[in-house]
């Protein structure tokens, strides 16, 4: 008899360098919605030399019902107890350090700071920069499809985010290179072109981002401005405001944020749409992409006492991981849910959590992506992959490094829907 394929290492970032998963995690909805996963060996390095870490193991939780019902049930499963990410905390400090930021709060320290931060993300304080950014995307496309050659991750998808971060927080335009550095080593640590697994190399630019932060928050203290920073600054809910230390954790997270999962969304949305004839214009397509794409993979939290999820009993102090791409491909909920629908009449997908951490930036990603998608409509039937797509190495977001394309002559073949990547 023939073997079936190998079984994907859902815990390991090697596995998504070669894109999601998705049999896997198609598998485990079938078979094991909640399904225990060894964690794998990792090499560690730093002066002092090469170790080999390895996790405890966790929950994966992979259908849509159960993503839903665990973030619902927060006084369970808990973002703080031991964080919001796959790899546990070291040491008493370092989980006390990581709970300084937002994903790694409960209530009621994580709804103060929500209420501190939000006014910033409505939807209406969002539709005031519309201008701004579609101007950015306009100009962003117009420079990138001059070229006779095109990196869509480097010209596009970091490009924007990038620009608009700036505006919002109120920096030099020129030290947008910096905001980029500093997310690739934090967040593709894993990866071998990024952090590479380099415990110091990660410590050095967090370190360096946390004192721009500190420099920027005293900044505005003496001199406010127009931004963002400055309007946290002087934010207070119930007669306090934010400590200085909070204000650097919340700037530290919204040029992670902000960047990151935006530009993987713009480049994954771009890997589906390349070289097609569907329309990829309007809320219902933007909405689409978000659900295929899934720009993070995966959050982390931890049981806060024995209990039970679809039938599996979990122990207190369990590791429990939602996993939003695989949620967001659940064929109990979307019919046919690895192709491309821009007019799916119901989506209600994950891709920015649900509950008390649903992403605080979710309506700026819209914007930034629908107004990109108005900008490069006109010469997406003619761009043209012309190298190999880059994947990310990580468990953490579905990310892609390069994407070489150029603008050819359009095909007279008519164009049918595809399977997603």
């Amino acid at each position: 008899m023939n073997a079936g394929p190998p079984i994907a290492d859902i815990a390991h970032p090697a596995t998504y360098a070669r894109g999601v998963p998705h049999d896997e995690f198609a598998r485990r909805r079938r078979d094991e919605p909640v399904g225990w996963v060894t964690e794998p060996e990792l090499v560690r390095r730093s002066t002092a030399g090469s170790t080999v870490q390895r996790g405890t193991g966790f929950w994966a939780v992979t259908t849509h019902a159960e993503v839903v019902e665990v973030s619902r049930r927060r006084d369970e499963f808990s973002s703080s107890r031991r964080g919001a990410f796959l790899v546990d905390p070291r040491t008493r400090a370092d989980l006390e350090r990581a709970r300084q930021l937002l994903v790694n709060m409960d209530a009621p320290q994580h709804t103060w700071i929500r209420r501190a931060v939000s006014p910033a993300f409505t939807p209406r304080a969002v539709q005031r920069l519309a201008a701004d950014v579609a101007e950015h995307a306009r100009s962003t496309v117009a420079r990138a499809m001059a070229g006779d050659d095109v990196d869509l991750v480097r010209d596009l998808a970091a490009e924007l985010p990038l620009l608009v971060l700036a505006d919002l927080l109120g920096l030099p335009p020129a030290d947008r290179g910096l905001l980029l550095r500093w997310s690739n080593h934090l967040v593709g640590f894993d990866d071998p072109e990024f952090g590479g697994g380099d415990i110091e190399a990660y410590r050095q630019a967090l370190g360096e981002a946390m004192a721009y932060a500190a420099a920027l928050v005293r900044d505005r203290r003496r001199r406010p401005r127009e931004d963002l920073v400055s309007a946290l600054v002087a934010a207070e809910v119930e007669g306090r405001r934010l400590t200085d230390a909070q204000l650097c954790q919340i700037w530290l997270l919204l040029i992670v944020a902000g960047n990151e999962t935006t530009r993987h969304l713009i480049s994954g949305s771009l890997a589906i749409l390349i070289g097609g004839t569907v329309d990829a214009h309007g809320p219902g397509a933007v909405e689409e992409l978000l659900r295929l794409v899934s720009p993070i993979l995966q959050f982390r939290r931890t049981a806060t006492r024995d209990t039970t999820l679809a039938g599996t009993r979990i122990a207190e102090g369990d590791k429990v991981v939602l996993y939003f791409t695989s949620a967001n491909r659940d064929e109990r909920v979307f019919a046919e849910p690895h192709r491309f629908r821009p007019d799916r009449p119901d989506n209600p997908h994950l891709a920015f959590g649900i509950g008390p951490h649903f992403c605080l930036g979710a309506h700026l990603a819209r914007l930034e992506l629908a107004e990109l998608l108005t900008a490069i409509r006109p010469y997406l039937p003619r761009l043209r992959l012309t190298g190999p797509v880059v994947r990310l190495q990580s468990n953490f977001v579905n990310g892609i490094k390069t994407m070489p394309a150029a603008l050819v002559p359009a095909p007279r073949t008519a164009g049918r829907q595809k399977e997603c990547p």
